[in-house]
Protein backbone atom coordinates (compact mmCIF):
# COMPACT_ATOMS: atom_id res chain seq x y z
CA UNK A 1 0.00 0.00 0.00
CA UNK A 2 0.97 3.62 -0.49
CA UNK A 3 0.72 5.41 2.86
CA UNK A 4 1.21 9.07 3.82
CA UNK A 5 2.15 10.10 7.35
CA UNK A 6 1.32 13.69 8.27
CA UNK A 7 3.74 14.77 10.99
CA UNK A 8 7.34 13.73 11.53
CA UNK A 9 7.22 13.35 15.30
CA UNK A 10 8.01 10.09 17.08
CA UNK A 11 4.57 8.53 16.49
CA UNK A 12 4.68 9.33 12.78
CA UNK A 13 8.26 8.12 12.35
CA UNK A 14 7.63 4.85 14.20
CA UNK A 15 4.50 4.17 12.12
CA UNK A 16 6.44 4.96 8.94
CA UNK A 17 9.37 2.75 9.95
CA UNK A 18 7.24 -0.27 10.86
CA UNK A 19 5.06 0.00 7.75
CA UNK A 20 8.05 0.49 5.44
CA UNK A 21 9.66 -2.54 7.07
CA UNK A 22 6.62 -4.55 5.95
CA UNK A 23 7.12 -3.42 2.37
CA UNK A 24 4.60 -0.56 2.21
CA UNK A 25 5.49 2.60 0.30
CA UNK A 26 5.54 5.39 2.91
CA UNK A 27 5.90 9.16 2.61
CA UNK A 28 6.37 11.36 5.70
CA UNK A 29 5.34 15.03 5.50
CA UNK A 30 6.71 17.37 8.17
CA UNK A 31 5.92 21.09 8.18
CA UNK A 32 9.11 22.06 10.08
CA UNK A 33 12.68 21.87 8.78
CA UNK A 34 13.56 19.14 11.28
CA UNK A 35 12.03 15.83 12.37
CA UNK A 36 11.05 14.91 15.92
CA UNK A 37 8.05 17.05 16.86
CA UNK A 38 8.15 17.64 20.63
CA UNK A 39 11.35 15.55 20.72
CA UNK A 40 13.15 17.69 18.12
CA UNK A 41 16.52 19.18 18.96
CA UNK A 42 19.08 21.89 18.25
CA UNK A 43 22.87 21.95 18.35
CA UNK A 44 25.65 24.50 18.54
CA UNK A 45 28.76 23.82 16.49
CA UNK A 46 30.89 23.50 19.65
CA UNK A 47 28.67 20.76 21.10
CA UNK A 48 29.30 17.04 20.61
CA UNK A 49 25.65 16.24 21.40
CA UNK A 50 22.44 17.96 20.38
CA UNK A 51 19.89 19.12 22.98
CA UNK A 52 16.12 18.67 22.92
CA UNK A 53 14.01 21.82 22.61
CA UNK A 54 11.83 20.45 25.43
CA UNK A 55 13.32 18.40 28.29
CA UNK A 56 13.21 14.62 27.93
CA UNK A 57 14.29 11.54 29.82
CA UNK A 58 13.23 7.88 30.05
CA UNK A 59 12.16 5.53 32.83
CA UNK A 60 13.20 1.92 33.42
CA UNK A 61 9.60 0.90 32.67
CA UNK A 62 9.75 2.32 29.11
CA UNK A 63 9.70 -1.09 27.43
CA UNK A 64 8.50 0.11 24.01
CA UNK A 65 11.50 2.43 23.83
CA UNK A 66 13.90 -0.35 24.79
CA UNK A 67 12.42 -2.79 22.25
CA UNK A 68 12.66 -0.19 19.47
CA UNK A 69 16.25 0.64 20.49
CA UNK A 70 17.17 -3.04 20.14
CA UNK A 71 15.45 -3.22 16.76
CA UNK A 72 17.39 -0.15 15.59
CA UNK A 73 20.59 -1.52 17.17
CA UNK A 74 21.11 1.57 19.34
CA UNK A 75 20.47 0.00 22.77
CA UNK A 76 24.17 0.53 23.55
CA UNK A 77 23.50 4.29 23.31
CA UNK A 78 21.16 4.28 26.35
CA UNK A 79 22.58 5.80 29.52
CA UNK A 80 21.00 5.46 32.97
CA UNK A 81 21.75 7.60 36.01
CA UNK A 82 20.06 8.47 39.32
CA UNK A 83 19.83 12.28 39.31
CA UNK A 84 18.29 14.30 42.13
CA UNK A 85 14.69 15.56 42.06
CA UNK A 86 13.80 18.38 44.45
CA UNK A 87 10.93 20.71 45.26
CA UNK A 88 10.85 24.44 45.93
CA UNK A 89 8.68 25.12 48.99
CA UNK A 90 8.49 28.48 50.78
CA UNK A 91 11.55 29.68 48.90
CA UNK A 92 13.77 26.74 49.87
CA UNK A 93 14.92 23.70 47.90
CA UNK A 94 14.38 20.27 49.42
CA UNK A 95 15.34 16.93 47.91
CA UNK A 96 12.14 14.87 47.51
CA UNK A 97 12.78 11.73 45.47
CA UNK A 98 13.40 8.79 47.82
CA UNK A 99 12.18 7.52 51.22
CA UNK A 100 15.12 9.04 53.09
CA UNK A 101 14.67 12.53 51.62
CA UNK A 102 10.93 12.44 52.31
CA UNK A 103 11.55 11.39 55.94
CA UNK A 104 13.98 14.32 56.32
CA UNK A 105 11.56 16.85 54.76
CA UNK A 106 10.78 19.28 57.62
CA UNK A 107 7.44 20.64 56.40
CA UNK A 108 5.43 17.44 56.99
CA UNK A 109 4.90 15.44 60.17
CA UNK A 110 5.66 11.73 60.54
CA UNK A 111 2.04 10.68 59.94
CA UNK A 112 1.96 12.67 56.67
CA UNK A 113 5.18 10.96 55.54
CA UNK A 114 3.87 7.49 56.40
CA UNK A 115 0.70 8.23 54.42
CA UNK A 116 2.81 9.28 51.42
CA UNK A 117 4.79 6.04 51.61
CA UNK A 118 1.68 3.87 51.93
CA UNK A 119 -0.13 5.62 49.05
CA UNK A 120 2.89 5.34 46.75
CA UNK A 121 3.27 1.64 47.60
CA UNK A 122 -0.41 0.92 46.88
CA UNK A 123 -0.33 2.81 43.56
CA UNK A 124 2.89 1.05 42.49
CA UNK A 125 1.22 -2.34 43.10
CA UNK A 126 -2.17 -1.41 41.63
CA UNK A 127 -2.79 -1.94 37.91
CA UNK A 128 -6.53 -1.19 37.92
CA UNK A 129 -6.42 2.49 37.01
CA UNK A 130 -10.03 2.57 35.80
CA UNK A 131 -11.40 2.69 39.35
CA UNK A 132 -9.32 5.85 39.84
CA UNK A 133 -10.54 7.79 36.81
CA UNK A 134 -13.89 8.39 38.52
CA UNK A 135 -12.22 10.40 41.31
CA UNK A 136 -10.56 13.82 40.99
CA UNK A 137 -6.82 13.62 41.69
CA UNK A 138 -7.21 16.47 44.18
CA UNK A 139 -9.77 14.50 46.24
CA UNK A 140 -7.77 11.28 46.02
CA UNK A 141 -4.52 12.89 47.22
CA UNK A 142 -6.36 14.76 49.97
CA UNK A 143 -7.93 11.58 51.31
CA UNK A 144 -4.94 9.25 50.96
CA UNK A 145 -1.85 11.40 51.57
CA UNK A 146 -3.64 13.96 53.72
CA UNK A 147 -4.50 17.63 53.53
CA UNK A 148 -1.03 18.89 54.49
CA UNK A 149 0.68 16.95 51.69
CA UNK A 150 -1.97 17.97 49.19
CA UNK A 151 -1.76 21.69 50.04
CA UNK A 152 2.03 21.81 50.23
CA UNK A 153 3.15 19.41 47.50
CA UNK A 154 0.44 18.50 45.00
CA UNK A 155 -2.06 21.35 44.80
CA UNK A 156 0.55 23.91 43.64
CA UNK A 157 1.81 21.48 40.96
CA UNK A 158 -1.67 20.58 39.73
CA UNK A 159 -2.72 24.22 39.68
CA UNK A 160 0.45 25.40 37.90
CA UNK A 161 0.22 22.66 35.28
CA UNK A 162 -3.51 22.57 34.54
CA UNK A 163 -4.75 26.00 35.62
CA UNK A 164 -8.48 26.26 36.29
CA UNK A 165 -8.99 22.69 34.99
CA UNK A 166 -6.95 21.07 37.79
CA UNK A 167 -9.97 20.03 39.88
CA UNK A 168 -11.25 17.87 37.00
CA UNK A 169 -8.01 15.93 36.46
CA UNK A 170 -8.70 12.26 37.36
CA UNK A 171 -6.70 10.27 39.90
CA UNK A 172 -5.71 7.94 37.04
CA UNK A 173 -3.38 10.74 35.86
CA UNK A 174 -1.76 10.74 39.32
CA UNK A 175 -1.54 6.93 39.23
CA UNK A 176 0.49 7.11 36.01
CA UNK A 177 2.96 9.58 37.50
CA UNK A 178 3.57 7.31 40.48
CA UNK A 179 3.34 3.91 38.77
CA UNK A 180 5.74 4.60 35.90
CA UNK A 181 8.35 6.73 37.70
CA UNK A 182 11.72 5.28 38.66
CA UNK A 183 14.76 6.45 40.62
CA UNK A 184 16.98 5.77 37.59
CA UNK A 185 16.40 7.97 34.54
CA UNK A 186 17.60 7.27 31.02
CA UNK A 187 18.88 9.31 28.11
CA UNK A 188 20.38 8.62 24.70
CA UNK A 189 24.06 9.26 24.11
CA UNK A 190 23.80 12.15 21.66
CA UNK A 191 20.25 13.05 22.74
CA UNK A 192 16.97 12.14 21.04
CA UNK A 193 18.72 12.92 17.74
CA UNK A 194 20.20 9.40 18.04
CA UNK A 195 16.73 7.84 17.95
CA UNK A 196 15.29 10.20 15.33
CA UNK A 197 18.22 9.95 12.89
CA UNK A 198 18.19 6.16 13.10
CA UNK A 199 14.44 6.03 12.40
CA UNK A 200 14.97 8.39 9.45
CA UNK A 201 17.83 6.24 8.15
CA UNK A 202 15.79 3.02 8.35
CA UNK A 203 12.77 4.58 6.62
CA UNK A 204 14.96 5.73 3.72
CA UNK A 205 16.71 2.32 3.57
CA UNK A 206 13.23 0.79 3.27
CA UNK A 207 12.58 3.06 0.25
CA UNK A 208 10.39 5.47 2.17
CA UNK A 209 10.50 9.21 1.53
CA UNK A 210 10.62 12.11 3.98
CA UNK A 211 9.63 15.66 3.03
CA UNK A 212 10.61 18.52 5.36
CA UNK A 213 9.14 22.03 5.14
CA UNK A 214 6.05 20.33 3.69
CA UNK A 215 2.92 21.35 5.54
CA UNK A 216 -0.13 19.34 4.53
CA UNK A 217 -3.09 21.66 3.92
CA UNK A 218 -5.88 19.15 3.23
CA UNK A 219 -6.61 15.43 3.20
CA UNK A 220 -9.62 14.60 0.99
CA UNK A 221 -11.40 11.44 -0.06
CA UNK A 222 -11.28 11.08 -3.86
CA UNK A 223 -13.11 7.91 -4.92
CA UNK A 224 -11.32 5.00 -3.22
CA UNK A 225 -8.13 7.00 -2.51
CA UNK A 226 -7.08 9.79 -0.15
CA UNK A 227 -5.49 12.88 -1.66
CA UNK A 228 -3.19 15.12 0.32
CA UNK A 229 -2.27 18.62 -0.73
CA UNK A 230 0.77 20.60 0.38
CA UNK A 231 1.71 24.09 -0.78
CA UNK A 232 3.48 22.74 -3.87
CA UNK A 233 2.08 19.27 -4.63
CA UNK A 234 -0.84 16.87 -4.60
CA UNK A 235 -0.47 13.12 -4.10
CA UNK A 236 -2.83 10.15 -3.84
CA UNK A 237 -2.61 7.39 -1.19
CA UNK A 238 -4.37 4.24 -0.03
CA UNK A 239 -4.06 5.27 3.63
CA UNK A 240 -3.18 8.45 5.49
CA UNK A 241 -2.01 8.73 9.11
CA UNK A 242 -2.39 12.15 10.75
CA UNK A 243 -0.36 12.73 13.94
CA UNK A 244 -1.39 16.30 14.75
CA UNK A 245 -3.57 18.01 17.35
CA UNK A 246 -7.35 17.50 17.24
CA UNK A 247 -7.74 21.08 16.01
CA UNK A 248 -5.35 20.45 13.09
CA UNK A 249 -7.08 17.20 12.13
CA UNK A 250 -10.42 19.00 12.02
CA UNK A 251 -8.96 21.67 9.74
CA UNK A 252 -7.12 19.18 7.52
CA UNK A 253 -9.93 16.73 6.87
CA UNK A 254 -13.16 18.36 5.61
CA UNK A 255 -14.74 14.94 4.96
CA UNK A 256 -14.95 14.04 8.66
CA UNK A 257 -18.57 13.80 9.76
CA UNK A 258 -20.17 16.52 11.89
CA UNK A 259 -20.25 14.40 15.04
CA UNK A 260 -16.51 13.75 14.79
CA UNK A 261 -15.71 17.42 14.16
CA UNK A 262 -17.73 18.37 17.25
CA UNK A 263 -15.87 15.72 19.25
CA UNK A 264 -12.49 17.04 18.10
CA UNK A 265 -13.53 20.55 19.13
CA UNK A 266 -14.41 19.29 22.61
CA UNK A 267 -10.94 17.89 23.37
CA UNK A 268 -8.92 20.17 25.65
CA UNK A 269 -5.17 20.69 25.73
CA UNK A 270 -2.44 23.03 26.91
CA UNK A 271 0.63 24.42 25.23
CA UNK A 272 4.15 24.41 26.61
CA UNK A 273 7.04 26.81 26.54
CA UNK A 274 10.70 26.20 27.34
CA UNK A 275 13.32 28.85 27.86
CA UNK A 276 16.73 27.15 27.59
CA UNK A 277 19.58 28.99 29.29
CA UNK A 278 23.34 28.67 28.97
CA UNK A 279 24.80 29.90 32.26
CA UNK A 280 28.19 30.93 33.60
CA UNK A 281 27.74 28.92 36.81
CA UNK A 282 25.77 25.91 38.02
CA UNK A 283 22.25 27.08 38.90
CA UNK A 284 20.98 24.33 41.24
CA UNK A 285 23.98 24.06 43.52
CA UNK A 286 22.89 20.96 45.45
CA UNK A 287 23.19 18.91 42.25
CA UNK A 288 19.45 18.78 41.56
CA UNK A 289 18.48 17.80 38.03
CA UNK A 290 14.73 18.40 38.27
CA UNK A 291 13.23 21.10 40.48
CA UNK A 292 9.45 21.21 40.83
CA UNK A 293 8.20 24.70 41.63
CA UNK A 294 5.64 24.22 44.42
CA UNK A 295 4.54 27.84 44.29
CA UNK A 296 1.74 28.80 41.91
CA UNK A 297 2.86 32.46 41.93
CA UNK A 298 5.83 31.49 39.73
CA UNK A 299 5.24 31.76 35.95
CA UNK A 300 6.85 28.34 35.31
CA UNK A 301 6.47 24.86 36.82
CA UNK A 302 9.94 23.33 36.56
CA UNK A 303 13.62 24.17 36.43
CA UNK A 304 15.59 21.34 34.82
CA UNK A 305 19.37 21.59 34.94
CA UNK A 306 20.24 19.21 32.13
CA UNK A 307 23.96 19.30 32.86
CA UNK A 308 23.31 18.02 36.39
CA UNK A 309 22.07 14.89 34.56
CA UNK A 310 24.34 14.64 31.51
CA UNK A 311 27.97 15.77 31.55
CA UNK A 312 28.55 19.35 30.38
CA UNK A 313 31.62 18.10 28.43
CA UNK A 314 29.17 16.91 25.75
CA UNK A 315 27.96 20.51 25.33
CA UNK A 316 31.24 22.40 25.06
CA UNK A 317 31.36 22.68 28.88
CA UNK A 318 28.23 24.87 28.85
CA UNK A 319 25.81 24.70 31.78
CA UNK A 320 22.34 24.18 30.29
CA UNK A 321 19.08 24.75 32.14
CA UNK A 322 15.46 24.46 31.00
CA UNK A 323 12.77 26.71 32.46
CA UNK A 324 9.43 25.17 31.52
CA UNK A 325 5.73 25.74 31.94
CA UNK A 326 2.31 24.78 30.59
CA UNK A 327 -0.16 27.43 29.47
CA UNK A 328 -3.60 27.80 27.93
CA UNK A 329 -3.21 28.15 24.16
CA UNK A 330 -4.60 31.71 24.31
CA UNK A 331 -2.13 32.77 27.02
CA UNK A 332 -0.33 35.99 25.96
CA UNK A 333 3.02 34.37 26.83
CA UNK A 334 2.95 32.63 23.43
CA UNK A 335 3.10 36.06 21.76
CA UNK A 336 6.15 37.21 23.71
CA UNK A 337 9.66 37.34 22.29
CA UNK A 338 12.52 35.42 23.87
CA UNK A 339 13.73 38.64 25.50
CA UNK A 340 10.31 39.36 27.03
CA UNK A 341 9.90 35.81 28.36
CA UNK A 342 13.39 35.99 29.86
CA UNK A 343 12.52 39.33 31.44
CA UNK A 344 9.39 37.74 32.96
CA UNK A 345 11.23 34.67 34.32
CA UNK A 346 14.50 36.15 35.59
CA UNK A 347 13.17 37.81 38.81
CA UNK A 348 11.79 34.43 39.91
CA UNK A 349 14.98 32.61 38.93
CA UNK A 350 16.98 35.06 41.03
CA UNK A 351 14.83 34.12 44.04
CA UNK A 352 16.15 30.58 43.58
CA UNK A 353 19.74 31.63 42.87
CA UNK A 354 20.65 35.34 43.09
CA UNK A 355 23.96 34.65 41.32
CA UNK A 356 22.22 33.85 38.02
CA UNK A 357 24.30 34.98 35.03
CA UNK A 358 23.00 34.17 31.54
CA UNK A 359 25.43 33.72 28.64
CA UNK A 360 22.95 32.65 25.97
CA UNK A 361 19.31 31.60 25.64
CA UNK A 362 16.81 29.94 23.29
CA UNK A 363 13.02 29.92 23.38
CA UNK A 364 10.75 27.12 22.15
CA UNK A 365 6.95 27.07 22.08
CA UNK A 366 4.39 24.39 21.22
CA UNK A 367 0.65 24.96 21.46
CA UNK A 368 -0.30 21.26 21.51
CA UNK A 369 1.70 19.70 24.29
CA UNK A 370 -0.42 18.44 27.19
CA UNK A 371 -3.88 16.86 26.94
CA UNK A 372 -6.31 17.96 29.64
CA UNK A 373 -8.31 14.85 30.48
CA UNK A 374 -11.46 14.77 32.60
CA UNK A 375 -13.16 12.21 34.83
CA UNK A 376 -14.01 8.88 33.15
CA UNK A 377 -11.95 9.89 30.12
CA UNK A 378 -11.55 6.27 28.96
CA UNK A 379 -15.23 6.44 27.92
CA UNK A 380 -14.36 9.39 25.67
CA UNK A 381 -10.99 8.15 24.38
CA UNK A 382 -10.42 8.91 20.67
CA UNK A 383 -10.17 6.05 18.20
CA UNK A 384 -7.29 5.52 15.80
CA UNK A 385 -9.73 5.09 12.92
CA UNK A 386 -11.88 8.02 11.77
CA UNK A 387 -15.19 8.48 9.96
CA UNK A 388 -13.22 8.75 6.70
CA UNK A 389 -12.23 5.26 5.44
CA UNK A 390 -8.45 4.92 5.25
CA UNK A 391 -7.77 7.99 7.42
CA UNK A 392 -6.11 7.29 10.79
CA UNK A 393 -5.31 9.62 13.66
CA UNK A 394 -2.78 9.35 16.50
CA UNK A 395 -2.14 12.09 19.05
CA UNK A 396 -1.25 12.86 22.66
CA UNK A 397 -4.93 12.36 23.49
CA UNK A 398 -4.63 8.68 22.54
CA UNK A 399 -1.99 7.66 25.13
CA UNK A 400 -4.25 7.89 28.23
CA UNK A 401 -3.94 6.75 31.01
CA UNK A 402 -0.26 7.28 30.34
CA UNK A 403 1.04 10.83 30.22
CA UNK A 404 3.05 12.43 27.43
CA UNK A 405 6.44 10.88 26.66
CA UNK A 406 8.55 9.26 23.95
CA UNK A 407 7.78 5.72 25.13
CA UNK A 408 4.04 6.25 24.69
CA UNK A 409 4.52 7.97 21.33
CA UNK A 410 6.40 4.85 20.19
CA UNK A 411 3.66 2.60 21.57
CA UNK A 412 1.02 4.61 19.70
CA UNK A 413 3.02 4.45 16.45
CA UNK A 414 3.17 0.67 16.81
CA UNK A 415 -0.57 0.51 17.47
CA UNK A 416 -1.41 2.52 14.34
CA UNK A 417 0.93 0.42 12.17
CA UNK A 418 -0.66 -2.79 13.50
CA UNK A 419 -4.16 -1.43 12.85
CA UNK A 420 -3.28 -0.65 9.22
CA UNK A 421 -1.65 -4.06 8.78
CA UNK A 422 -4.89 -5.72 9.92
CA UNK A 423 -6.86 -3.81 7.29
Amino acid sequence: MKIAIVGGGITGLVSAYLLSKKGHQVEVYEKENILGGLASFFKKSAWQWSLEKFYHHFFISDYSLFDLSKDLEIENKLIFKKPKTSILVDGKIYRFDNPQSILLFPKLNLLDKLRIGLTVAVLKLNSNWKILEKIPASDFINKTMGGNTYRLIWKPLLESKFGKEFLQIPASWFWTRIKKRSFALGYFEGGTETLIKNLEKKIIENRGEIFLNSEVITVKKIKDKLEIQTINKKASFDKVIVTTSPYCLKELAPDLNKEEKNYLSSLKFLGSLCLVLSLEKTFLKNGTYWLNINDSSYPFVAVVEHTNFMDKESYGKEILVYIGGYYAVNNPIFLLSKEKVQEKFVPFLKKINPELKIKNSWLFKEKYSQPVVSLNYSQNLPKITTSVPGLYWGSLHHVYPEDRGINYAIKLGEKIANEIQKN
